[in-house]
């Protein structure tokens, strides 16, 4: 429900110009003067180029400020990494307290991508089509603002309309850009308020009309001096809603986009607004990545479709896959090699892959016992140079760390204005003995253990056992007890035993068994011949048989 306040006064009454106070009259009378000459400053100030100074103060910002990435120093001589820490780190501060520059994350230099939690920069393409919109909102916002001042003393309505219709064209014309659709709304109404009190119901009418078909509950309050002004919506809601009403479907390739009709958010496509009055309504289609959409339709109660097509778009500066690792620039910074092409191209992708305008390279160098030379070497990622600044020099124990620090934060500032590039390598680095990095040790791998070769185990070939032949043993001779030699006088002959006597042999037929044995034989044969002597005659059987007798 949107209201129209405050509501149109009527011209005062006025003394004399002596009995009001001197401010109140030359208010008066000035303000018309001031109104008049409004419109044209407004209108001069919207020609006013983005790239102007004008226009780079108004639209100054953290995100506007020059991103500076600072490479991390190196060392020359006898330096302590304790000092060129403290060196570096505190002009980090100072120069991120400068205003100047925005410097860079030490997360982004050290991945050599640009940091999510900073303000990202904005897509060049995307910049310049949205800031002469954003910028024309802006001043029509203003507009309305000078035109309501004007309404609330009840003087000067022509101005007060020229300034509002000035807003409205501004509002229409970037209609893609607009959020809240209510400040059109709310500029229509009081134009349609000013027609009123001029006594042009026809174009009162008119605004109305816009009014009503971009929020069709549209009302205003019911005070005494907003009743014409009332009784007019009314009438002309009542004739708009007697028509044949529009259904508007918006398609679009991206899915994941979201669709506006007249600011109210409908949904992803395909989306469907439906019931739409007849009139102007603007559509918008909007995506992350892509410029948003828009088409101006003026419904006539028929049924009506559109398409939208997203430009996404694809920033090549941005969207780079990283090519160029912080240990490139570190070796770059190592070697000062910043006039060498190599140089420009690698630190100029680096810049764009951590989002830096410049890149700051440092170098520490001990000159002496007592003092400490810090060489700084800014390069322009635009203009694909590099800049060699004046030396600053610090005491060795660091005692004037703050005020050197200061200096040298004023001279990177200066840096910016810079247009000497360098042409060598620096003196310094030809002169001063590198700093030698500790080697790493040397990595051998472990040698593997061989495992010990495992002959294939054979087994023992098992011969048959066999017992061995145990020949009988042969019964030892009976040895015959000696017989104890006769003594000689109770004497005992030791040589009696030395000779014995050879038992004499006994011939066989002296030997008993050998008569036995021929008894027996003679015996057989006589037996066997009287057997023979005395047996019967065998008798024939047509077979013959022989028989020897032995």
């Amino acid at each position: 429900m949107i209201a129209i306040n405050p509501p149109l006064p009527r011209q005062p009454a006025r003394g004399s110009a002596a009995a009001e106070p001197l401010l109140a009259v030359a208010r008066r009378r000035l303000r018309p003067l001031a109104a008049a000459l409004l419109v044209p400053m407004v209108w001069l100030a919207g020609t006013v180029p983005m790239a102007s100074p004008l226009g780079a103060v108004a639209w100054a910002g953290e995100e506007d400020k020059a991103a500076l990435g600072l490479v991390p120093f190196v060392k020359r001589g006898d330096v302590g990494n304790v000092a060129v820490a403290r060196i570096e780190e505190y002009l980090r501060q100072m120069i991120d307290a400068g205003g100047s520059f925005r410097v860079l994350p030490e997360k982004a230099m050290a991945t050599g991508k640009a940091s999510a939690a900073g303000p990202a920069a904005p897509s060049p393409a995307r910049a310049q089509a949205a800031s002469p919109a954003l910028k024309a909102l802006d001043k029509a916002d203003k507009l309305v603002l000078a035109a309501r001042d004007i309404l609330a003393e009840g003087e000067a309505l022509d101005d007060a309309a020229k300034l509002l219709r000035a807003a409205a064209d501004r509002y229409e014309q970037n209609y893609v850009e607009l959020v809240d659709f209510t400040k059109l709304l709310d500029c229509y109404a009081s134009l349609a308020q000013v027609a009123l009190s001029q006594g042009d119901s026809k174009l009162a009418t008119d605004w109305i009309t816009k009014a009503i078909a971009l929020q069709p509950s549209f009302v205003v309050d019911g005070r005494k001096n907003n009743r014409d002004l009332k009784a007019l919506v009314e009438q002309t809601r009542e004739g708009m809603e007697a028509k044949p009403r529009t259904a508007l479907t918006v398609e679009c390739m991206q899915a994941d986009s979201v669709v506006f009709v007249d600011g109210v958010n409908i949904g992803a496509p395909p989306a469907v607004a439906k019931e739409l009055l007849q009139g102007t309504h603007y559509i918008q289609v909007k995506k992350g990545n892509a410029a948003p959409w828009g088409q101006v339709l003026v419904a006539k109660g028929k049924p009506v479709a559109v398409r939208a097509v997203l430009q996404v778009e694809v920033d090549p500066e941005h969207e780079i896959a990283v090519g160029v690792s912080p240990d490139d620039m570190r070796e770059f910074a190592n070697k000062g090699s910043f006039n060498d092409k190599l140089f420009r191209n690698s630190a100029g992708l680096f810049a764009k892959q951590v989002r830096a305008n410049y890149l700051l390279f440092g170098l520490v160098n001990k000159r002496n016992a007592n003092t400490l030379e810090l060489y700084l070497y800014m390069f322009n990622a635009a203009e694909r140079r590099t800049c060699a600044l004046p030396r600053i020099d610090y005491a060795a124990n660091l005692g004037n760390l703050q005020m050197q620090t200061l200096e040298a934060e004023g001279k990177v500032r200066e840096a910016q204005k810079c247009s000497v590039d360098i042409m060598k390598v620096p003196e310094i680095y030809t002169t001063a003995p590198a700093q030698e990095e500790p080697e790493a040790p040397e990595i051998v791998p472990t040698p593997r253990e061989e495992e010990p070769k495992v002959e294939p185990k054979v087994e023992p070939r098992v011969e048959p056992k066999v017992e061995p032949k145990v020949e009988p043993r042969k019964a030892e001779p009976k040895v015959e007890p000696r017989k104890a030699e006769p003594k000689i006088d109770g004497i005992e002959d030791p040589y009696a035993n030395l000779l014995e006597k050879e038992k004499e042999s006994k011939p066989v037929y002296k030997t008993w068994w050998f008569w036995t044995a021929m008894g027996v034989v003679v015996l057989g044969g006589a037996g066997a011949g009287a057997y023979a002597a005395t047996r019967p005659a065998a008798e024939a059987t047509g077979f013959g048989a022989k028989v020897v007798l032995p």
